[in-house]
């Protein structure tokens, strides 16, 4: 490889973590300035239709998960990429004036479109593209790695700005929304301007929409297809429940509130960062993405029974925290390598986009239901309720396991075929 030629690798890398990280922080920002936002928007006493913002938002995504396959196989993934990130960045501009309810409706439906239908299965098919063989662990284990370093940067910056003008609430939130938006636009120009072209365009795309409609009816046919929505699905679960790790470890098992709260705010990002490093590392060493991630579903299940087994007491709170952390490093193993299976069990370029479609409407099922599910558990039996939480995990990291186990089997039989070729 030309030192040119890594130099651009490196440079497309850090645009498409700046891009993948900045794309989806309007769609969610309730998440982090719920009241704030809530009053920006005039929606103070009307938490029903506040969620269904982001209601919206999730029905529109589940759609568009499958035309959005298509489109990444149809189109170049550069030019979607571009206009998913301007696009959005204009979306959000038209949300800092806070317009009326049914407007704020419409912009997070066409949210859905700028960054599901054009950017999703597109920016994972672009990462795809740009790993030669052999480099897929590493390449998706980076892009997980920088993904942590730049959401901790872009969260100092952004609440700072919050905090400097939180005496005015609509104002703090007119000026971060105009300002997360005026980056996505700023990112759009940059990787049209320094993204080069990705190698092997000409068998990566269809050329007619007839090419495009039978692609994705090879990728319904294709084990790769549902093995990667086992993995993601075991991933989306999984992690959702760490949302539940710090009110267990304060409410159940008596951690102090002040460490309760630096867990739930760093935990996710130091354990991000760790771990992807480490599977991108270990993916490279062992030529096999699968590897690190059979190791993490045997330790992460085994985890999962030991937080389903030990006492809902405050004897056990730092064992506890202990193991949960390291539950979350191997989520997040996961979470690095298992688009870097696509490539490796020998997916055709021209159908990789509707690949990501087809096992993201399905491994992403869990954010349709799984949170308003605990929820439910936790009111009606709060001890219980983590339980069945954790014992939902034990169940995902099998199914995560399983399916990593069969990609390892389908990824050697492919190499060796290959092999009596040459």
């Amino acid at each position: 490889m030309t030192q040119k030629s890594k130099s651009s690798k490196v440079v497309t890398l850090i645009l498409m973590i700046l891009a993948m990280n900045t794309i989806y922080m309007l769609p969610y920002l309730m998440y982090t300035y719920y009241t704030p936002l809530q009053e920006a928007m005039g929606l103070i006493g009307r938490d029903a239709d506040y969620g269904r913002l982001l209601n919206v938002y999730g029905i529109a995504n589940v759609i568009l998960y499958l035309p959005g396959g298509w489109v990444a196989d149809k189109f170049d993934c550069k030019k979607l990429l571009v206009f998913s990130m301007v696009s959005t960045g204009v979306l959000g501009l038209w949300e800092a004036t806070f317009p009326s309810y049914t407007i704020l409706l419409l912009i997070h439906i066409l949210f859905a479109v700028t960054t599901v239908l054009t950017f999703w299965s597109s920016s994972v098919k672009c990462v795809n593209m740009l790993a030669d063989e052999g480099e897929q662990g590493g390449m998706f284990g980076s892009l997980e790695a920088g993904r942590g370093v730049s959401g901790l940067v872009l969260t100092i910056i952004f609440t700072s700005i919050y905090a400097v003008n939180a005496a005015d609430s609509t104002k703090a939130m007119r000026l971060n929304v105009s300002i997360i938006s005026v980056v996505m636009i700023v990112i759009g120009i940059l990787l049209a301007v320094l993204m080069p072209k990705p190698k092997n365009t000409e068998n990566a795309t269809n050329a007619t929409l007839l090419d495009s409609i039978k692609a994705m009816g090879v990728a319904f046919k294709c084990p790769v297809t549902y093995l990667l929505a086992g993995m993601i699905f075991c991933g989306s679960m999984c992690l959702a429940s760490t949302t539940y790790f710090a009110p267990y470890l304060q409410n159940i098992c008596g951690l102090p509130v002040k460490i309760g709260v630096l867990y739930s705010n760093y935990s996710k990002i130091v354990t991000q960062l760790i771990a992807a490093s480490a599977a991108g590392i270990l993916a490279t060493k062992l030529k096999r993405s699968t590897k690190p991630m059979i190791v993490a579903g045997v330790v992460g299940a085994g985890l999962y029974i030991v937080m389903e087994i030990l006492p809902a007491s405050t004897a056990v709170m730092w064992p506890m925290l202990v193991v949960m952390t390291v539950a979350l490093m191997m989520i997040y193993v996961f979470r690095a390598l298992y688009y870097a299976t696509v490539d490796e069990e020998g997916t055709p370029k021209n159908i990789v986009g509707s690949v990501i479609g087809i096992s993201s409407l399905i491994g992403f099922i869990p954010d349709t239901f799984y949170t308003s599910l605990c929820g439910k558990w936790l009111e009606a039996d709060p001890v219980g309720g983590y339980k069945k939480i954790f014992l939902s995990c034990i169940l995902a990291m099998v199914i995560g396991l399983v399916c990593a186990f069969i990609s390892d089997r389908r990824i050697v039989k492919f190499r060796a075929a290959n092999n009596k070729e040459a």
